[in-house]
């Protein structure tokens, strides 16, 4: 008697267990389903528009217009300029007194650490007449953009096309991570899915790095530049005339910390990249 009913409590305690684990896992995969459901891209495709002056980009399409993308004309010369709404932001370069908009491929991180953010007192040149601006004859490349809503901050980018000789530009979609400050790649559209993703054009060994490091590219580069700037858009390292695979990058009389490295050929960005230097 005494072993059936051991067997018993034995066997009552066993579904105990089995039914606090189930519980368990439930509440488990809820939190996961959760969270998933929480972090979204807001993706939205629209027919592509050429304006003849103005488009109104409202990227988390709330009725409040937060960038305002314009062609027109300056001194006899065309072009389309960018101008971020309240405290919104494009992400750029600034050359000879410039802000120029950053023209990105596809899956490139976007976010806080993609250095340089410009704000409404400083608008962008996207493309001026046919040589000044990264976005002169581009075709679907990115426009990385930082929204502010109340106290909280948003990452996203829009997709544009813009005239050789910047007489008209095309907006053709644009989205953003739902989540407060998540990163977003340059023309993901939903999680886990980046539209016309590209396979990586250069890698970086080692990276961090003490004295030195080797960038190589899968493609030949013909009087391409890389560049060096610090979180604050500052130029510390420049080279130019730069051909082949192979580029040798030494660390001189940088200190320690995080920096930004910019390569373009013939006035396009060709990538973006951040360094490490440790001592």
């Amino acid at each position: 008697m005494k072993k059936r009913e051991n067997k018993k409590n034995h066997l009552s305690l066993l579904i105990l267990f089995l039914k606090k684990v189930t519980s368990l896992c439930c509440l488990l995969l809820l939190f996961t389903f959760s969270s998933g459901l929480n972090a979204q891209i807001i993706y939205t495709d629209i027919p592509d528009a050429t304006p003849n002056a103005t488009y109104p980009l409202d990227l988390n399409n709330d009725g409040i217009v937060d960038f305002m993308i314009e062609f027109g004309v300056s001194a006899g010369t065309v072009g389309v300029m960018c101008y971020p709404q309240n405290n919104n932001a494009y992400s750029g370069d600034f050359i000879d007194g410039v802000h120029l908009p950053w023209a990105l491929p596809a899956s490139y991180t976007i976010c806080d650490t993609l250095a340089s953010w410009y704000k409404s007192n400083n608008p962008g040149t996207m493309a001026l007449g046919a040589n000044i601006g990264y976005w002169v004859g581009e075709t679907n490349k990115y426009l990385a953009l930082k929204l502010i809503v109340e106290t909280n901050t948003y990452y996203g980018w829009a997709r544009l096309d813009v005239h050789p000789s910047s007489a008209s530009f095309t907006i053709k979609d644009y989205a953003y991570a739902s989540t407060p400050n998540d990163c977003i790649q340059s023309g993901q559209n939903s999680l886990g899915i980046n539209e016309n993703a590209d396979e990586k054009f250069l890698s970086i060994f080692p990276n961090p790095f003490i004295s030195s490091t080797t960038i190589q590219t899968i493609g030949n580069l013909k009087n391409a530049s890389l560049t060096i700037y610090n979180s604050n858009g500052q130029t510390l390292k420049q080279i130019k005339n730069i051909s082949g695979q192979t580029v040798s990058l030494t660390r001189d009389n940088l200190p320690s910390g995080l920096y930004f490295m910019k390569l373009t050929e013939e006035n396009k960005i060709i990538a973006l990249e951040k360094l490490i230097i440790t001592d």
